[in-house]
């Protein structure tokens, strides 16, 4: 069952990666992840710890793929996030998030 979170955040080297590999600013990240309540498990984490992805979009409409772990406590720990890429991506990324 996918975990109920009610605070993302990340790390300075995590925020550093997304926008200088990405173009994706923290705030982005964060208001994509919140967007829906809808989460698919992923491989988790070396330290065991479980792990998500978003098929999230902001209020501008940016569509974005957000990766987090469940810290546990209402707590996920944004590991990247990226911009959807292509019609294919676009097209799973809408059939995830129910569009």
């Amino acid at each position: 069952m996918p975990p109920l979170i009610d605070e993302f955040w990340a790390s300075l080297p995590a925020q550093r990666h997304m926008i200088v590999k990405h173009g994706v600013e923290l705030d982005e990240a964060i208001e994509a992840a919140e967007s829906t309540s809808r989460h698919s498990r992923t491989t988790d984490s070396p330290q065991g710890r479980r792990r998500y992805i978003v098929a999230g979009k902001t209020s501008d409409g940016k569509r974005l793929w957000v990766v987090f772990e469940d810290e546990g406590h209402g707590r996920g720990r944004i590991i990247t996030a990226r911009e959807v890429l292509g019609e294919k991506e676009r097209a799973r990324h809408k059939r995830q998030r129910g569009d």
